[in-house]
């Protein structure tokens, strides 16, 4: 009996749209009748069908028919569904035909919130009617959120695979490796003037290195002199000697990091940004000298000769000078929604170790049910360093667990070494070269003013191993110091932890 009453009611509604949809207007075209239209809109609003209301207004749309009514019950019917992407969009759209519509302003500010969208949302109270806001208990902070996070970056002992320089013997070799790194950032979040928002943000790092070297070299050694009836000659030992050696040493780096959002009119928003970043090291350099010295062989007496030989004694010094210097990430992101849909277009300069980097690139986020319950966000990005080129990948997918807990999962792909990520925020401007991140973020919703979030990030890198070779030149046949480099690969673990206040 039930089922033969829910056909009932789906078929009636199904002819009452195919009456609708083919009804002559009054110039006998095919248009709707924008006044059934209207009332089976309106009808199914007040039976709370948004099913139904959803489908028969899509296609009311779809005949070109848009107007206040239309929009503001689909915004409450997507709004009911909890589907509040799709209500913004609807919302967004009756309030250009009613600006001061409390009913579109209350529904939007509330799709807003849940969507996390709290700048949107903030922007949307200047639009407010004073006694509306005083209702809501509602007012426009000047501070929007602060956040604090901190963390650790662990390298497990030993984990490069392979032997260095297997079967190979330089005369020299240098490696400069990471250790365990802590990080500590502090930001907050202004509402500014014409709805403008400033992110603020400060970052330190402290990063472990240790830079070693070895070398070897041949010590001319006078082992004994023996005297002859003519004179005496010398007895030399020519034996090859190693030195190695390590120096334990901290690079300090100090981030600011600023951003500002800018809405512009049809769901554009422009996003320049400017991050600053101060490095300070000891920097330990080695230096080669070759020095030409000369060894008596042999005297004759008889002529009060010394007759000697030239001998070539390699040198090496070490020195440490303190260094300091500026690093700076200009970048610029523009976006538009559509529907369940953002896209963004992000470009970046900067100068990051001695070089210049350009990047350029495109990126898509995706809410499939209209929420928070499933979301994704996937780009790609064309960096750019003098004659190197580079494709870099980046996916993230974020669901949610329970009504408190979030998590998300993430993946960058490429060589990001002196690249950049979220608009300059995130800097790699480290000297290891990075192969791909894997990422887990879990966020708590503690209250409505405390959130808590957890991060576990898996890097695989490579250190760069610095040698000479002596290799036989095949015009001269003289014996030349010929450098090489090698990367070796080897894994960090990260965690992090950060909580967030709002007002």
């Amino acid at each position: 009996m039930h089922h033969s009453l829910i056909i009932r009611q789906s078929a009636s509604l199904f002819l009452i749209f195919i009456s609708l949809m083919a009804a002559p207007s009054a110039n006998g075209s095919d248009e709707p009748d924008f006044k059934k239209a209207d009332q089976l809109t309106y009808r199914l609003y007040q039976e709370k069908k948004w099913d139904s209301l959803i489908l028969i207004g899509k296609q009311v749309l779809s005949q070109d028919f848009d107007y206040y009514y239309l929009r503001i019950r689909l915004g409450i019917a997507y709004f009911e569904k909890k589907q509040f992407i799709l209500a913004i969009n609807h919302l967004s759209s009756a309030l250009k035909f009613n600006a001061n519509d409390p009913v579109a302003l209350e529904y939007l500010y509330f799709s807003y919130v849940n969507v996390n969208r709290k700048a949107d949302a903030d922007r949307l109270i200047a639009s407010m009617p004073v006694e509306m806001t005083t209702w809501l208990k509602l007012k426009t902070p000047v501070i929007r959120e602060i956040g604090l996070e901190g963390g650790a970056t662990l390298i497990p002992v030993n984990n490069s695979k392979g032997k260095q320089n297997q079967g190979i013997k330089p005369i020299y070799t240098e490696q400069d490796r990471y250790g365990d790194s802590y990080y500590g950032h502090f930001g907050f979040n202004l509402n500014l003037w014409n709805k403008i928002s400033l992110n603020i943000a400060y970052n330190y790092l402290n990063f472990s290195k240790t830079k070693s070297f070895a070398w070897s070299w041949i010590d001319d050694r006078l082992v004994s002199k023996a005297d002859c009836t003519w004179g005496y000659y010398n007895h030399y030992s020519f034996d090859t000697l190693t030195m190695d050696t390590a120096f334990n040493y901290r690079i300090i780096q100090n981030e600011a990091f600023l951003e500002a959002t800018i809405p512009l009119p049809e769901r554009f928003r422009i996003i320049p940004s400017f991050h600053l970043l101060n490095v300070r090291y000891p920097n330990i350099q080695a230096h080669y000298q070759s020095q030409t010295v000369t060894d008596t062989l042999f005297y004759v007496a008889s002529r009060d000769t010394a007759y000697t030989f030239p001998f070539q004694r390699s040198v090496y010094t070490l020195t440490q000078n303190d260094t300091s210097f500026y690093n700076y990430v200009a970048g610029l992101t523009i976006t538009k929604d559509f529907s369940v849909f953002t896209l963004g277009l992000s470009g970046s300069f900067s100068n990051l170790n001695g070089k210049n980097q350009v990047q350029a690139g495109g990126w898509l986020t995706y809410y499939p049910f209209g929420n928070l319950n499933l979301y994704g966000n996937t780009s790609i990005t064309g960096f750019f360093q003098g004659d190197e080129s580079r494709v870099l990948l980046n996916q993230m997918i974020g669901a949610k667990i329970t009504p408190w807990l979030w998590g998300e999962g993430t993946l960058l792909y490429g060589n990001y070494t002196n690249a950049n990520i979220n608009n300059g925020a995130i800097v790699y401007n480290n000297s290891d070269k990075i192969d791909y991140r894997l990422g887990a973020n879990l966020f708590f919703v503690l209250s409505k003013h405390f959130q808590l979030s957890f991060s576990y990030q898996y890097y695989r890198k490579e250190y760069l191993q610095l040698y000479y070779i002596n290799t036989a030149d095949p015009l001269s046949g003289e014996t030349v110091a010929i450098p090489q480099t090698k990367y070796y690969p080897y894994s960090t673990h990260s965690f992090i932890g950060g909580i967030t206040w709002k007002p």
